[in-house]
């Protein structure tokens, strides 16, 4: 086993648990039979989560090339993942037995943790970049998406209307599908 395969295990089980936070509270909330039609939106923000979670596990492969790990280089890959999981934890609810209505509602609740931590994922991107590759990240088609991802967070912080968490939630959809078909399509 190299050290990058050493380095991975504990980013592929924060991923998985990220994963199995958001599959399992899908799951008891379709189990348990619960009107969602209003927060329809959270689904979508849990369906992102999804997919920035399994990106950000496709994209740790580029890693594999490192040779020199350090521990500070180490604690740069693992960031990510774990600010994943946090979002994962906070998007929904403890206490699943909720309608659409009071699943929105706590999630305006928790809004401002939820996207002050959406805006520290570009940032532990752009600097996990920066040390593993040992250079500052380029300006390019990458940074904007991260610095577009950051500016997005704002209005999620400072609104409580769900009008605009709901745009949200559709934007950051559609930038991460964007994102991914345009630069993670094939793994190099």
């Amino acid at each position: 086993m190299g050290e990058f395969e050493y380095i991975s295990v504990l980013l592929s089980i924060l991923i998985g648990l990220a994963i199995s936070q958001l599959l399992g509270g899908v799951a008891r909330l379709v189990r348990d039979g619960r009107a969602l039609a209003p927060a329809w939106w959270v689904m979508v923000i849990v369906a992102t989560l999804l997919i920035v979670s399994l990106q950000v596990w496709w994209a740790s492969f580029t890693w594999r090339h490192v040779e020199n790990w350090t521990f500070f280089s180490y604690l740069a890959f693992m960031v990510l993942p774990s600010l994943l999981y946090l979002l994962a934890y906070l998007v929904l609810p403890p206490d699943l037995h909720l309608d659409g209505d009071a699943l929105a509602a706590a999630f305006i609740r928790k809004r401002r943790p939820f996207f002050t931590i959406v805006a520290l994922v570009p940032l532990a991107s752009l600097f996990q970049q920066w040390l593993l590759n040992e250079q500052r990240p380029a300006i390019d088609l990458d940074a904007g998406f991260r610095i577009l991802w950051l500016v997005l967070a704002i209005p999620g912080f400072v609104s409580a209307r769900r009008a605009v968490q709901a745009a949200l939630a559709l934007t950051y959809l559609i930038v991460m599908l964007i994102y991914i078909s345009l630069l993670f399509v094939q793994l190099r």
